[in-house]
C-alpha cells in the first residue's frame, strides 16, 4: 500500500511539473511578436534557476531566493531608466527585506561599477559578460532573455517563483517636466505594481 501511495505521489508531482510553463521557452516560443503579445506569453510562467554574477563577484542564486523577487532590465544609454532611478531606489529601500531586487544590464562590468554609486546598494547589479549576448532589444544575461526593447523593463516574480506581471519604461524629466514630478509619477506607478508581491 505505502509503494502505491508513493507511485501515486511520484506520478502527480511530475504531471504538476511537467505542466507547469517556464519563462525562457515562453519567451522564445511565444508567437506573438509585439511587446504586449510577449507580456502575455511570459505572465504565469516560472522562473528557471539563474546564477546571476554581481559586480562585487558574489553569485546570485535565483533557487536560493525565498522571497518575491524583481528582475530589472536596464541600460545606462536610457533616458526613462535614470528617471526612473530615483524612485526605484526608495522603493528597494522600503521593501529590501521583503523582496529581492536584481538589475540586468545592457552594460558591461566597467560601465556599471562606475555608476553603482547612484543606485540603492540593496540592488544586485549585474553587468553583461563577454559571454552574455546584447543587443538592444534582446539581451542573454547569465541565461536570462529579455526580449523587450524597453529600459527599465520590470519583471514581477513572486515568492513561488511564478512571473505576475511585466512593465516596461518610466517617466523622464522633460522640459515641462521636473525632476521632482517625474519622482511622484514613478514611485506612485511603483508602489502599485509591487502590492501584489508583498501580500
Amino acid at each position: 500500500m505505502k509503494k502505491l501511495l508513493s507511485l501515486i505521489l511520484i506520478v502527480v508531482s511530475s504531471t504538476i511539473y511537467a505542466q507547469k510553463k517556464y519563462y525562457n521557452n515562453a519567451v522564445n516560443s511565444c508567437a506573438g511578436t509585439s511587446s504586449t503579445e510577449l507580456i502575455e506569453c511570459i505572465k504565469g510562467t516560472y522562473l528557471l534557476n539563474y546564477d546571476f554574477t554581481d559586480i562585487n563577484g558574489r553569485v546570485i542564486s535565483t533557487d536560493a531566493i525565498k522571497k518575491p523577487i524583481v528582475i530589472v532590465a536596464a541600460a545606462t544609454w536610457s533616458g526613462p531608466f535614470w528617471g526612473g532611478v530615483p524612485a526605484l531606489n526608495q522603493i528597494v529601500e522600503e521593501n529590501k527585506d521583503k523582496i529581492q531586487f536584481i538589475m540586468v544590464f545592457w552594460d558591461k562590468e566597467a560601465k556599471v561599477k562606475k555608476m553603482a554609486h547612484k543606485i540603492n546598494e540593496n540592488i544586485a547589479l549585474i553587468p553583461a559578460r563577454e559571454s552574455d549576448k546584447v543587443e538592444k532589444g534582446n539581451l542573454d544575461i547569465s541565461g536570462f532573455v529579455h526580449k523587450l526593447n524597453d529600459y527599465p523593463t520590470v519583471y514581477l516574480i513572486n515568492k513561488d517563483k511564478q512571473f505576475i506581471n511585466v512593465v516596461r519604461g518610466a517617466a523622464s524629466p522633460t522640459k515641462t517636466m521636473k525632476w521632482e514630478e517625474v519622482t511622484k509619477i514613478n514611485l506612485a506607478n511603483l508602489k502599485k505594481v509591487i502590492a501584489p508581491l508583498l501580500q
